[in-house]
């Protein structure tokens, strides 16, 4: 299992945080956050439950809803390629953040935007979505 998650986190760091950079240039954060929307359609992912099961599918990393407010709802995004990815300096979380804007968007029928922090020594990433 170990191997098998290494390649996968390897060919994340390959396509996402080597060559997608490389060719979209000073537009990768707005690029992947479109991106993401995208995603979210193409899906068809329409609430919370969906976008947990995705990200586990996808191997972002672990999604939690943490904290929901009437204007916002707060997620951590978890577990080994995320600490893998923020070991390497990767901290462009854009693609989640645009899924899960996205996703919320179309649940709540109100738009939506996603902002990402990094909360570095705790190992996650923490994006709240706002209404």
């Amino acid at each position: 299992m170990q191997a098998n998650n290494e390649h996968s986190y390897f060919i994340n760091q390959l396509y996402r945080d080597f060559l997608l950079p490389k060719i979209l240039g000073e537009d990768t954060k707005e690029i992947l956050y479109w991106a993401g929307k995208q995603i979210a359609r193409h899906y068809a992912l329409s609430d919370v439950s969906d976008l947990t099961e995705f990200f586990e599918m996808s191997e972002f990393g672990a999604l939690t809803l943490v904290k929901e407010k009437r204007a916002s709802q707060t997620f951590e995004l978890t577990g080994q390629s995320v600490t893998d990815r923020l070991d390497s300096k990767s901290t462009d979380f854009e693609l989640e953040a645009g899924i899960i804007a996205e996703t919320l968007e179309k649940a709540n029928d109100r738009p939506c935007e996603a902002s990402v922090t990094i909360l570095t020594k705790e190992q996650k990433v923490q994006i709240i979505a706002q209404f």
